[in-house]
């Protein structure tokens, strides 16, 4: 049997579906080695959990390698700097171009970078001595892009690129600082070839405002649910690759189950494979999928169940009152009269579970679920 291109934990070309979102990440990439300079404002995509961020962000890194980009990839945390990070991630993308002796002195202070901030466990040649000062964070930011982005530039690489995941989850300070980085880098007289692409959940626009009030110059990107065509290539494509085919029926079956959810298309496409378990020129039939169902929506279960464990008392409350309401658009005002309070008393928890990816808001006063399937899982285990 053919291992499964679906499986999870793969990053296949298919998952992400988005074909506008990876041209507006070709365009902004582009503009480093056509102009020469920075990629101008954040370009930040935002989405509950399962919608293909992560997959976008590294879809799109792979490609800015193979175009002969220096990348570098970092997540956000709000428990440490992102510094010694962002320069452990240098270190290894400079060594692996095989610059030589050119990198030694970008090197050497990607070193001190990870001492001075505490990278654990990190061995490296640098030291500090007594009288070294270590400079605030922020500017060490700032300064290792743009150190890192003039070196690509002056050795043969079209310039830096840095894929920040979970963008909302970065210190207040770190979020700043690369705000204010590409500021400085797009109106600089010497040219600083840098561009950041970021992901995180529909808290991240705010997280970038928050940080600075020029953040709301970014460009922010909504990612929604698959279109049944992005579905349909979603299931065929990883197949091919592999000499495999799905039938008509297969494919319209997964439409149908996955309503949408990237993360669910995927467990279709490896459940159902691991059902047919094909060879090189054979099948997956509709009955491959049907058989698969079960364990599709076991899969479904265990994270709908995960989810809600992480909700605290008053957030399962609304969440309940919300499903009884139906699986469509539902009214806020019908949620707080299900809860039997005012309007003004849902507030909190409506936003912190917008905040988390749960719901969204989906016009005045109206919010839904962001998966699938999620209102029918708590009102059969309410």
């Amino acid at each position: 049997m053919e291992p499964s291109p679906y499986a999870p934990g793969s990053i296949p070309e298919y998952l992400a579906g988005r074909g506008r979102e990876r041209e507006l990440i070709r365009d902004k990439v582009s503009r480093l080695s056509m102009l020469g300079r920075s990629g101008g404002p954040l370009l930040a995509f935002h989405a509950p959990r399962g919608l293909g961020k992560t997959s976008l962000l590294r879809m799109a890194q792979r490609d800015a390698i193979e175009d002969g980009f220096l990348t570098v990839w970092v997540t956000g945390r709000d428990d440490r700097p992102m510094s010694p990070d962002l320069a452990q991630g240098l270190s290894v993308a400079v060594k692996d171009r095989s610059f030589g002796e050119r990198s030694k002195a970008l090197l050497h202070r990607l070193d001190q970078i990870q001492v001075e901030f505490g990278v654990p466990g990190v061995k490296v040649g640098a030291t500090l001595s007594a009288d070294d000062k270590v400079p605030p964070v922020s500017a060490v930011l700032e300064e290792l892009l743009e150190d890192a982005g003039r070196f690509a530039r002056n050795h043969n690489a079209k310039g830096l690129v840095v894929f920040v995941d979970e963008f909302q989850e970065a210190q207040l300070g770190d979020r700043k600082s690369l705000l204010i980085g590409l500021q400085h880098f797009d109106g600089a007289p010497d040219a600083t070839p840098v561009a950041i692409i970021a992901a995180g959940l529909p808290s991240l626009p705010p997280a970038v405002t928050e940080a600075a009030t020029f953040g709301e110059r970014s460009r922010f990107v909504e990612l929604g649910l698959l279109s049944e065509v992005a579905v349909a290539e979603a299931i065929r494509v990883p197949a091919e690759h592999h000499h495999v085919t799905w039938a008509d029926e297969a494919i319209f079956a997964a439409i149908e189950l996955a309503a949408g959810y990237p993360h669910k298309v995927q467990l279709i496409g490896d459940a159902a494979w691991e059902v047919a378990r094909p060879t090189p020129g054979s099948t997956i039939a509709i009955g491959h999928v049907r058989r698969a169902e079960e364990d599709i929506e076991d899969r479904m279960t265990g994270l709908f169940r995960t989810r809600l464990a992480r909700t605290t008392t008053e957030q399962q409350r609304f969440l309940a009152a919300m499903a009884a309401a139906g699986d469509g658009p539902v009214e806020r005002a019908a949620i707080a009269t299900e809860l039997g309070v005012p309007t003004t008393a849902v507030s909190r928890p409506r936003q912190q579970l917008i905040d988390r990816g749960f719901i969204e808001s989906v016009g005045h006063g109206k919010l839904r679920f962001t998966i699938p399937g999620f209102a029918a899982y708590i009102r059969d285990n309410g």
